[in-house]
């Protein structure tokens, strides 16, 4: 079923709400959620049934987005160390969504959600070893070590950025100061 553009919207703002949220505590509840869309908890009801369908819509939801945002950094087009800081700017830019992610990793992911996740380390796991192979990246240490420490990273700077640490607008420079002295080639 189709929804209207208006529900479209209301649905957003609810799964938007929900990811900030979460990613800030676990074990907010649903009513926290409704106040921070802007609409009432019988609207999240509505579109969500209860807690667990909003989590799993919203993991759907967050890998999804996840995944949109890395695709448009443009992996492949120019020098390996300029992808990854386009995709690190765009983990950035969804954070929320990536700290609802390592918030929410327990409980068994769906295909579908498991098959995105596969391609957004696929995706980075490809750059790596292409930086790799011109030399851009240490070859000494294995692309699958890099790729979690892009994620690591990623996450440690948006925990950062909550915890009051680093300001969110300049975080991405941290991040990606961080990153580069511990994989460009030596």
């Amino acid at each position: 079923m189709e929804l209207s553009p208006q529900k479209q919207r209301t649905r957003r703002a609810i799964l938007d709400a929900a990811a900030g949220e979460w990613a800030q505590d676990p074990a907010v509840s649903l009513g926290r959620i409704a106040a921070a869309a802007g609409v009432g908890r019988a609207t999240v009801h509505r579109y969500f049934p209860d807690r667990e369908h909003l989590r799993t819509a919203l993991t759907s939801d967050s890998w999804a987005t996840l995944h949109a945002a890395i695709v448009e950094a443009a992996p492949g087009a120019g020098p390996v160390l300029e992808v990854i800081d386009r995709v690190v700017s765009a983990m950035v830019h969804v954070g929320d969504r990536v700290l609802f992610l390592f918030a929410s990793a327990e409980g068994n992911p769906s295909d579908a959600d498991t098959s995105v996740a596969n391609a957004v380390d696929e995706l980075l796991v490809t750059e790596i070893e292409r930086g790799q192979r011109a030399g851009e990246l240490d070859a000494t240490v294995p692309a699958q070590w890099i790729q979690r420490m892009v994620w690591s990273i990623v996450y440690t700077g948006l925990h950062a950025t909550g915890d009051g640490l680093v300001a969110r607008h300049g975080v991405d420079d941290l991040i990606r100061w961080t990153l580069r002295g511990a994989i460009s080639a030596r």
